[in-house]
């Protein structure tokens, strides 16, 4: 009874197995897939290959069947690609099959990359064998934006860089020929620049490589926008009634600027008296072959100077993104006078001075200033209310028959193993030129140096640069200016010959000095308040030396 039950289960398991063989040999390439190898390879002289190959080469693909085989077809994935008899040679595009069976694939393509079964059919069975192809190419790139890129400052650039190739390539980003991120793997890469200032201009380039064939880059050229960056090599000019002059301004910008001319606020009207030149300015020296704004000289010409033509000048450069200016001013005063080494033998109590000035108008007179400065010993006792006055001396001018003025000139009754600072200017028909720079000297002696620059005194007692131009310049600073309780006049005239003023106005300026120094500390040494008294009857002798001169004039005028 039992058996008679189990009979059609029997009978139904029998012909399940069946299905599934049939199954199989109808369909090897599935059970293959999920068995992870390949079936009847046993049958085959021939092994499965992958072949790794470039473009234009020729596979072949081999199938040695071990028997005899009715008939033989290649497929390439699930495509057919061919069919033939047993032992028949066929060809078909780019595939010749072969009499034993096998493939050959020529003039390969990328294309052609895949997998190819060779499946043998005998009356009995159907045998299978399965190959590679993988073709290797170079990389390529497509990049998001591309070519010719105009931006300002300020903005955000993004590239997507896609890239394709066997192997996958892999990918780095450069600028200007310069890597800056190296060794991306991925078909897809995105790259954000952030442009902080116009020196970012430049080509940025996504490239890719994967040892098949050379590097493949491409990119963008960026021009950063920015707004006029102007700069001159001259702020001052100076000429005559008659003279020529050119003044020039240089203008960076991207894109070009327009410049104008302005004389004293007004538009310049080119014409008989004011010519321009534009001219673009050459690449400088560092190799580079590309420059991704305008370097432009932009030059005013005046040919015949006039009077009229004095005053301020302004370049005003203009693109769409920004307003820039820079000013000149055209002057006849004399130029700034510069110090020179005195040739002559220096002593403890005077000092002789050097300097010179150029002026295309006669100079009338130099007006000199000095002063003496602490030294490090008494440097810490000076406060600003104390600091020193400068000396004024109105010195005529030497005839010149040329522009340039050479002036030598000697202060005498100066206090031994000082230091003392002075400034000069010249002065012609048209007014008083700029100050010198300040010249620090010592006379001699021991003296220690404060450390504070020669050519500002903002160490010492609070002064600073502005406070000294301003001294220089006649300013009307009380604290800077000459008092009458110092001297008679305000302004001396002093001919080479006659130092008696300046002896005693020199005295007077040390002896002040001590007297701040002694006021402000009462534990001074020996040496300090033997200096003070040396310092008074120096200059009691100066006044009673100044008491027999003004007598001895009284004496000689006539009744």
């Amino acid at each position: 009874m039992l058996l008679k039950h189990w009979a059609p289960l029997s009978l139904w398991l029998v012909l399940l197995s069946l299905s599934l063989v049939n199954s199989n040999i109808l369909n090897p390439l599935t059970t293959a897939a999920a068995n992870n190898e390949e079936p009847y390879t046993r049958d085959f002289y021939s092994v499965p290959t992958t072949v790794k190959t470039y473009e234009n080469d020729t596979v072949l693909l081999p199938c040695d069947y071990k028997s005899s085989y009715r008939s033989v077809r290649w497929l390439r994935d699930e495509d057919l690609l061919m069919e033939a008899p047993y032992m028949e040679e066929i060809s078909l595009n780019r595939y010749h099959l072969l009499s034993n069976g096998s493939l050959l694939v020529m003039d390969v393509r990328t294309e052609d990359t895949g997998r190819y079964y060779c499946e043998m059919l005998t009356p009995s069975e159907k045998a299978v064998q399965a190959h590679s192809i993988e073709v290797q190419y170079a990389p390529k790139v497509y990049v998001t934006p591309n070519g010719f890129i105009e931006l300002p400052v300020g903005a955000v650039l993004e590239i997507i860089c896609e890239t394709e190739g066997v192997p996958q390539p892999a990918v780095s980003w450069s600028y200007n020929n310069e890597t800056v991120i190296d060794y991306l793997v991925g078909n897809r890469q995105t790259h954000i620049v952030e442009i902080k200032s116009r020196n970012m201009s430049g080509s940025i380039e996504c490239v890719a490589q994967n040892g098949v064939g050379q590097p493949v880059a491409e990119g963008v050229e960026l021009l950063v926008l920015f707004a006029p960056e102007i700069r001159s090599p001259q702020k001052i000019y100076y000429s005559k009634v008659g003279g020529r002059v050119q003044m020039d301004c240089y203008v960076e910008s991207a894109p070009l600027a327009k410049v104008r001319w302005y004389h004293t606020g007004k538009l310049i009207a080119m014409g008989p008296y004011y010519t321009r030149q534009d001219v673009e300015m050459p690449l400088n020296n560092t190799g580079a072959s590309t420059r991704y704004f305008s370097d432009m000289r932009h030059s005013l010409i005046l040919k015949n100077v006039r009077e009229s033509d004095m005053g301020m000048y302004e370049c005003r450069a203009e693109n769409a993104h920004g307003v820039r200016s820079n000013y000149m001013e055209l002057t006849f005063r004399p130029m700034p006078c510069t110090f020179k080494i005195s040739p002559d033998m220096q002593s403890p109590t005077s000092h002789t001075l050097v300097w010179q000035t150029e002026s295309f108008s006669p100079v009338i007179e130099f007006k000199l200033k000095f002063r003496q400065v602490p030294s490090e010993t008494t440097v810490s006792f000076t406060t600003l209310a104390s600091r020193p006055e400068w000396t004024e001396l109105t010195i005529p001018s030497d005839i010149s028959i040329g522009p340039i003025y050479t002036t030598t000139y000697t202060l005498y009754g100066l206090y031994p193993a000082s230091i003392y600072q002075v400034v000069v200017l010249a002065r012609n028909h048209y007014g008083w030129s700029d100050s010198s720079k300040i010249l620090r000297f010592a006379t001699g002696g021991e003296v220690e140096f404060p450390n504070y620059s020669t050519e500002s005194d903002s160490g010492i007692s609070g002064t600073t640069d502005e406070d000294l131009n301003n001294a220089a310049d006649g300013g009307d600073h009380d604290d800077m200016e000459i008092t009458s309780n110092d001297i008679t006049e305000n302004s001396i005239v002093a001919e080479k010959d006659k130092t008696l003023y300046s002896s005693m106005y020199a005295f007077a300026s040390s002896s002040s000095a001590a007297a701040a120094a002694s006021t402000a500390s009462p534990t001074l040494s020996a040496r300090s308040y033997n200096d003070l008294r040396l310092n008074w009857c120096i200059i009691i002798n100066c006044f009673v030396i100044i008491i027999v001169h003004k007598c001895h004039i009284k004496q000689n005028l006539p009744n």
